[in-house]
């Protein structure tokens, strides 16, 4: 063998074992780093699943986990009458016992209007807020809620009296009912609105309370009926749609009643019930099946959505919320308030 082909065979050799050393340490290297990040991956799994275990923290007007909003502890405000009277200057007018009486109940009871109804700030503390909102409308109610205290805490009302006028813990909700069937005076002080679903057994069961509220209060109160057919109830809507095409012959209120008296309620049922009540049932057939009706449902629905009322029945009496069957003695502690201090 020549010297030169020994000299290329070394030079080889050590390229080869170059290249193998090279390959170690690029898989040393690697797997190293790949292992390191399988630690790294593993640790952070844990961590995720530690918080995943842990209640999920609550940003600043924020939601918890689950989509579901709670509301925090309140927390009771300590403004002077002073500092207060910045915010409703009206309290400047009072003194002594009447000026402490609505300090007290502007630091101590809670504002809820929208857009903060899932806080708990007190009177004072949302009045304070109120400036610094982009939309100054958002918490006018407020200002209402504060001059209706000093106007009661004026007229010698107790503490508990002026607390019962003011403390709702609902929002108020500004709902659009043009158009929609009501019964008693447009001008009457109070008005409610009632969201339903004929095929709700809850909606049936308020009846009679609704009634009684009716009767106690006469031409005080205006009614305002507005759909909100629950998808878990397939004759919910078309009885809405019934109903909506029995008003275009001024029959709601007959139709509405009957089909909550109604033990179920079927396609033969909505048939019936326009005759028992005298419809013109070739109109009525039509008026139920027009697009003009069906926009209304779906506009009762719509705006259900916006303001977050999802379950029947829901009242709105001037605006605040009620939920649910509720007894007539719950109306009347709004009613009362409403007509004692007209807004």
């Amino acid at each position: 063998m020549s010297s030169n082909a020994t000299l290329f065979g070394l030079l080889g050799f050590a390229l080869v074992l170059g290249g193998i050393g090279g390959y170690a340490g690029y898989t040393v290297g690697y797997s190293r780093a790949h292992l390191e990040a399988q630690v790294q991956i593993a640790e952070k799994d844990k961590q995720i699943a530690d918080l995943s275990s842990r209640p999920a923290p609550r940003a600043e007007g924020g939601e918890k986990a689950g989509d579901k909003k709670e509301k925090p502890e309140f927390e009771p405000t300590t403004m002077t009458a002073e500092e207060l009277s910045v915010l409703v200057p009206s309290i400047g007018s009072l003194s002594g016992e009447a000026q402490s009486k609505a300090t007290y109940i502007l630091n101590n009871v809670v504002g809820a209007c929208m857009p903060c109804f899932d806080q708990q700030y007190s009177i004072g503390k949302c009045l304070e807020r109120a400036p610094k909102l982009l939309d100054k409308t958002m918490c006018s109610d407020m200002q209402i809620l504060g001059e209706r205290t000093v106007r009661l805490a004026k007229a010698g009302k107790s503490p508990d009296e002026i607390r019962a006028a003011v403390e709702f813990s609902q929002p108020w909700l500004n709902v659009d009912t043009t158009g929609r069937p009501s019964k008693g005076p447009a001008d009457a002080p109070v008005t409610i609105v009632e969201y339903s679903d004929f095929q709700c057994p809850y909606c049936k069961k308020a009846q009679p309370n609704i009634k009684e509220v009716s009767a106690k209060y006469g031409n005080k109160v205006r009614w305002v009926f507005m759909n909100q057919p629950l998808a878990m109830h397939k004759m919910a809507r078309p009885a809405a749609l019934a109903a909506l095409a029995a008003d275009k012959q001024d029959k709601f209120w007959e139709y509405h009643d009957a089909l909550f008296a109604s033990e179920g309620i079927d396609e033969e049922k909505l048939v019936q019930i326009a005759r028992d009540i005298g419809l013109n049932v070739g109109k009525w057939e039509a008026d139920r099946k027009s697009t003009e009706v069906d926009q209304m449902v779906a506009d009762d629905v719509r705006i259900a959505e916006k303001w977050k009322i999802s379950s029947t029945p829901t009242f709105l009496v001037n605006g605040y919320k009620i939920k649910g069957a509720m007894p007539p003695e719950f109306f009347a502690r709004i009613i009362d308030a409403e007509l004692e201090d007209p807004r």
